[in-house]
């Protein structure tokens, strides 16, 4: 049985949705959950989750950022896998932080952040003023005063070493910052189809590890069409479908540049049926659940790529 690492973000304040403070402590209680990894192998091992303070919003995400900052730092620097289950998505700031941290100075790191929004904005670009939507500036170093006072001081992320995949709902403004940066992004067309997005996939991790010798996943659930993940507090439709998003991360099992994994935005009184915990146990089989055999790793070559190459995780075979 596969132990990994798994840490609850119990935290909404970063978005106007109080539903995702309660995924975390849902998932680590869920039978369904717990099951689907056994069947694969796998066996999550649950540390304290993050609660945040009452000292108001900007200096309690500050706060849960470093307390993420401190796990992501303790685990990568233990070459340990991990799973971050945030609650919004403005935990990515402290949980890729201290990841980059324990990498330098020999290593670098970079970062597939698969969502429907670019969450590129900063306190004097957004409409909102949520910080579930401006963790990526902050990541790049790209936000404005108030923002970086709560990510703090360096490692930022290289606009080579992070790519941006399911992209369907954006400002122009995030998409100038993240032009200007250079940074690489896909943004999702009606009915893509399996090969497609998961050439998409490869091409970005195998784009980052130009420049980075490892990488994390953020997957905000949102990015998932709505039909399959339905427990989101800001829904989207035409996004990518969960059995594709599945057999993508199937590509990567086993990759040994993977660091761990960051799933977002799980609001579970939305959910139907318990579709979207369902799914979630899904992912993680995808990434992490036993396989028949080695994956190869394809290095800056994404061309010629079969739909069919990876092993099928058995919690997927019966889609």
């Amino acid at each position: 049985m596969r132990q990994i690492t798994a840490v609850g973000i119990a935290s909404c304040l970063g978005g106007n949705h109080v539903d995702c403070q309660l995924g975390a402590t849902v998932l680590c209680n869920s039978m369904p959950l717990k099951e689907i990894l056994a069947t694969n192998g796998i066996q999550l091992s649950w540390t304290e989750p993050i609660r945040p303070g009452i000292h108001g919003v900007e200096p309690t995400v500050a706060g849960v950022c470093r307390r993420a900052d401190e796990l992501a730092f303790r685990l990568s620097n233990g070459k340990r896998p991990f799973i971050f289950f945030s609650g919004d998505h403005s935990g990515a700031m402290g949980i890729w932080k201290g990841a980059m941290t324990a990498l330098l100075p020999e290593r670098r790191m970079g970062l597939i952040w698969i969502d429907a929004h670019m969450d590129a904005h900063t306190f004097i670009t957004s409409p909102s003023g949520n910080l579930h939507g401006m963790p990526v500036a902050a990541l790049l170093g790209a936000g404005d005063n108030k923002l970086q006072c709560i990510y703090g001081e360096s490692p930022i992320l290289q606009p080579t070493n992070i790519v941006l995949l399911g992209l369907r709902s954006f400002e122009v403004a995030e998409q100038k910052l993240l032009q200007r940066l250079g940074v690489r992004y896909f943004i999702m067309k009606q009915e893509l189809d399996a090969r497609a997005i998961k050439h998409h996939l490869l091409q970005a991790v195998a784009m980052i590890c130009d420049s980075a010798d490892s990488y994390g996943i953020s997957i905000d659930l949102d990015a998932i069409d709505p039909r399959d993940a339905p427990a989101v507090g800001t829904p989207e439709p035409n996004g990518i479908s969960g059995k594709l998003l599945c057999e993508c991360l199937a590509e990567l099992n086993g990759d040994p540049r993977l660091l761990g994994l960051e799933i977002a935005e799980f609001s579970p009184l939305y959910d139907l049926n318990h579709r979207t915990e369902q799914l979630i146990a899904k992912l993680v089989c995808a990434l992490y659940g036993k396989s028949s055999k080695l994956n190869r790793f394809f290095g800056s070559d994404t061309e010629g790529i079969n739909a069919n190459s990876s092993p099928m995780p058995s919690s997927l075979a019966n889609w």
